[in-house]
């Protein structure tokens, strides 16, 4: 199964989790990544150092797209 298909399983939870961290990511610390566990589809952004090792890391970035207005927006998939 590719990332994507992983992706879309969890989707409407990444499209939450990463629409929070976008109306405030002041709140999180300058370096965190996307984590998320497979086995209980629980995703959290966090630090990688404390982040738990059963989270998968990923960059944010995969996560985050640009309207075409020029703003952030979260991802659909």
């Amino acid at each position: 199964m590719t990332n994507e298909e992983r992706f879309h399983e969890v989707g409407d939870k990444l499209y939450k989790i990463v629409s929070q961290y976008l109306k405030d990511h002041r709140q999180y610390p300058t370096d965190v990544v996307l984590g998320i566990n497979w086995d209980t589809k629980d995703i959290i952004i966090e630090s990688p150092s404390k982040m738990d090792a059963s989270f998968e890391q990923f960059s944010l970035a995969e996560f985050i797209g640009i309207d075409e207005q020029g703003f952030f927006e979260p991802r659909l998939f």
